[in-house]
């Protein structure tokens, strides 16, 4: 019984922490550099789309996804002064067809 109870916690504990992968925007952020405004919520429908296609496991990841929306919206506007100011062109296009 006790044991069962750990290996509940273990499993429920690592899929916590692979499903929250953090917030979109710092993500985009880190990987494409800064000056692509509001870059985290645009980045947002690939990420429902990745979970749709990962049914039923994917699905799991909805309760963070929606979570992140509002989290991602606040950290673009706070990033929003230094990605105009940086002005530059986006390297690819923002359709999840990658």
């Amino acid at each position: 019984m006790l044991h069962a109870l750990i290996r509940n916690r273990l499993v429920a504990a690592v899929l916590v922490a692979s499903l929250s992968g953090g917030c979109t925007t710092l993500n985009v952020k880190y990987v494409e550099g800064v000056g692509y405004p509001f870059a985290g919520i645009r980045e947002m429908p690939c990420n429902f789309a990745i979970s749709l296609y990962l049914a039923p496991i994917g699905l799991l990841a909805w309760p963070f996804m929606l979570i992140d929306i509002p989290l991602s919206l606040i950290a673009d506007v706070l990033f929003l002064p230094f990605d105009l100011a940086a002005n530059r062109e986006p390297e690819r296009d923002r359709s999840c067809k990658e």
